[in-house]
């Protein structure tokens, strides 16, 4: 039986994986969407999101963020993923 596409194997491959949908959607703008700002920064988001992938396996990020049995040692886990988000985000 084939591996299922959709299954998870590494942080690595999802990192590739967003990076190609990040490419894809550079590529439906240019050819059908004119060039749309709003579809540029969505590809860009994908690409940072991307970017935090192989975070997946650093034990102190997960930590920090907690998981089923522990609490987050972070006060507010939205506004510090939110920032390792706009860090790999480009400026304009």
């Amino acid at each position: 039986m084939a591996d299922d596409p959709r299954a998870y194997k590494s942080p690595e491959e999802l990192e590739e994986l967003l990076r190609v949908l990040s490419a894809r959607m550079h590529h439906i703008n240019r050819v059908a969407l004119s060039e749309s700002k709003y579809a540029w920064w969505y590809a860009e988001l994908l690409k940072a999101v991307a970017g935090l992938a192989p975070l997946l396996r650093d034990d102190t990020l997960r930590k920090d963020f907690g998981d089923g049995w522990s609490a987050s040692n972070d006060p507010d886990p939205r506004a510090r993923i939110l920032s390792l988000l706009s860090e790999r985000l480009p400026e304009k």
